[in-house]
């Protein structure tokens, strides 16, 4: 009996690390619409609650795959993380690699080897 069930749970946790990402963005954006389109059809002043448990179910789903892939599949999702949560929200810190800019590199005084 208790083998069995921790083997179910393992396997479940398996499956939302691999598909936990996908399926909040999906879902959330799903009920995000639907929110929308029942604010926008029936004037329901509740439907703004599905559009924000959608919006955070997204966002949740973004920050999941963030956390396996250490890169956001959204710029929106980039933007809402980096500017406007708290750094230690954000999985991908300390994961980006510095970018440097050929002109900085010309302004360093380095030369291009000719050729």
């Amino acid at each position: 009996m208790i083998p069995t069930t921790l083997g179910i749970a393992l396997l479940a946790l398996i499956g939302l690390w691999l598909f936990g990402g996908l399926l909040l963005r999906i879902g959330g954006a799903i009920l995000a619409l639907a929110g929308v389109a029942g604010l926008a059809l029936t004037g329901d002043p509740e439907a703004l609650l599905c559009v924000g448990i959608g919006a955070a179910l997204w966002l949740a789903g973004h920050w999941h795959c963030a956390l396996r892939h250490h890169e956001y599949k959204s710029p929106l999702a980039r933007h809402l993380f980096c500017r406007w949560a708290p750094a230690r929200l954000d999985p991908t810190r300390g994961w980006a690699v510095a970018v440097v800019e050929e002109a900085a590199g010309r302004e360093a005084g380095e030369r291009r080897p000719a050729g």
